[in-house]
């Protein structure tokens, strides 16, 4: 179950179920549905637990946590994983573009694109061979060589021959290329699966654009917080199963800071009447320690028949069992109350960072590049800048302009072919999978210790759970955490190891992050005092870094400017 996403190569469409025209569970109209749906793990693993989803004629955005089963819900839609129980519905033709796109050996950019069969027919008819079904196949599509030229420019890519090989393109071509047969499929709806995390800046705002003038169904699983801003709707899904907000992600945030706000409110309250009844409860108890001791005197000096006094031993006894089986039941709810307030009550997104040795001065000399040319590819411009004190830069520029080139000429992987490049302070490079900092078979501990931590292990562990790393991530091998978890890991690798890194070179780290750990990652970032080169495409990460200066890559050269 585990590897769905990866099996999905390029575009597939997805027909209507047959009886998909029942549409009586809901007053309306509606591209396709979950209904009860259940799906379990070959490991016996609850993935989706009945949920109920109608998907209309609108953008939905959905979201949450990695691991919560948003890939698998899609493959589920589209028929490609068929669930325990429930139904699942389709009026209309679905289009799927996964996150991993891999052309198959020798497959064509049109096949990609899903428009194979499409430009086959076009080309037997140009060649005079008249099969029927190739006229009732490009029934309404006559046009497509024009509609893919238009397409593919509006993209911002190259002219593609769709006869061409797919094996030519990048990854980030390959998911336009996607994208593109998705919007030209014909299909009544869209399911796109992290669609910008191959995408630079241009191409985000193309694939923006589309999604606003889609008039069909759109289901949009993303983090990326701009492309979740022009959704309708959000949907989150959560092990207590789907939620819908009404609005875009804006909204939603306000929501959920308000939900947390008014949970937090909650539990405090519940703690608090259980704090009061705990005193009342007391001050009850020593109340009737007294009457009974009084009592008890009492009875001595009253010369009461045995059998009375027995009796009303008896009787005080009964009282004290059912006043014990009431504060019982009363404790045994108010601990209900709080468990089920601290349910509701997220865990906080925000980590704390200790930062030995981080510091960079505001004069200090931290790299330079005099007139370096990166090794490939030929005709690569030569780059000049100086890194001097905390200075924080954000590198931009299109797919394949040298950005990572340059990070690796930084931190010293990658010779420049002429010219120089130096750093002068410690330097450590996270990229989206923190492959430089971390090996995936060693856990967090054996790769710190690796790098020569010079913290005692228990100061060390108490900085890895203020991180957000627990006792049970520490000891698991890297290969096993979550992308956040490796991130962090690999973060504390950078800043706690013998020779701490005062310059961050920060590779697309947020790519495959959900938008819990975008924003503990960014709020780590926060507090680093030392100097951060930073290549993204994500505006609202950038904008959260608070840069201080911009190095863009452009066709005349690089530019540096102060932001």
């Amino acid at each position: 179950m585990a590897d769905l996403t990866s099996r999905a190569a390029a575009l597939v469409i997805a027909a209507p179920t047959p009886h998909s025209d029942d549409r009586s569970n809901t007053s309306e109209p509606y591209a396709a549905a979950l209904r009860h749906v259940t799906l379990r793990a070959p490991d016996g693993r609850l993935l989706l637990d009945d949920l109920d989803l109608h998907l209309t004629p609108e953008r939905i955005g959905l979201v949450g946590c990695n691991g919560a089963g948003k890939s698998v819900l899609a493959h589920v839609l589209i028929g490609a994983v068929m669930p325990d129980t429930g139904q699942v519905v389709r009026t209309v033709p679905v289009a799927y573009v996964p996150q991993a796109i891999a052309p198959a050996p020798h497959a064509t950019i049109a096949s990609l694109a899903g428009l194979r069969d499409v430009f086959a027919a076009l080309d037997r008819i140009e060649r005079g061979i008249v099969h029927a079904a190739d006229h009732d196949l490009l029934e309404g599509r006559w046009d497509m060589p024009a509609q893919w030229a238009r397409n593919v420019a509006a993209a911002g890519l190259r002219p593609l021959d769709p006869h061409a090989e797919a094996t030519t393109l990048s990854g980030g071509e390959c998911t336009r290329v996607a994208l593109i047969g998705a919007l030209l499929s014909g299909a009544g709806m869209l399911i796109l699966d992290e669609p910008t995390n191959h995408l630079d800046a241009p191409a985000r705002d193309w694939l923006r654009q589309q999604l606003a003038r889609w008039q069909g169904a759109a289901l949009v699983i993303s983090h990326d917080r701009e492309l979740l801003d022009g959704m309708d709707r959000i949907v989150e899904l959560s092990p207590a199963g789907l939620r819908s907000y009404g609005g875009n992600y804006s909204v939603y945030r306000d929501a959920r800071e308000r939900e947390d706000a008014a949970a937090h409110a909650a539990l405090a309250h519940a703690r608090n009447a259980r704090r009061v009844a705990d005193r009342t409860r007391q001050k009850q108890h020593d109340a009737q320690l007294k009457r009974q001791t009084h009592n008890a005197k009492a009875a001595q000096t009253a010369n009461l028949p045995g059998i009375l006094l027995g009796r009303r031993k008896d009787n005080a006894q009964a009282h004290a069992g059912r006043e014990h089986a009431r504060e019982t039941a009363a404790r045994a709810s108010l601990n209900d109350a709080v468990q089920t307030a601290a349910a509701n009550v997220r865990p906080a997104g925000e980590v704390a960072l200790m930062l030995p040795d981080t510091a960079v001065p505001a004069g200090r000399r931290v790299a330079e590049l005099i007139d370096a040319v990166p090794p490939y590819p030929d005709g690569a411009p030569a780059i000049s800048a100086m890194l001097i004190g905390p200075m924080r830069i954000g590198v931009t520029g299109p797919n394949g302009s040298g950005k990572t080139t340059l990070l690796r000429l930084l931190d010293g992987t990658l010779a420049p072919r002429a010219g120089r490049c130096d750093a002068f302070v410690p330097t450590a490079t996270l990229d989206q999978h923190a492959h430089a900092l971390l090996a995936p078979e060693r856990s967090v501990l054996e790769q710190l210790a690796y790098w020569a931590c010079p913290l005692p292990d228990g100061v060390l562990r108490s900085h890895l759970a203020l991180l957000g790393l627990t006792a049970g991530h520490v000891t698991r091998p890297a290969a096993s955490l979550s992308g956040g978890e490796r991130l962090k890991a690999a973060l504390a690798c950078a800043l706690w190891r013998k020779h701490p890194a005062q310059l961050l070179l920060l590779d697309e780290p947020t790519n495959h992050l959900d938008l819990a750990s975008v924003e503990a990652f960014e709020s780590a970032l926060a507090q680093y005092a030392g100097a951060m080169v930073v290549v993204s495409h994500d505006r609202r990460f950038l904008n959260a870094l608070k840069l201080t200066h911009v190095l863009e890559a452009t066709p005349e050269g690089w530019f540096m400017r102060t932001v």
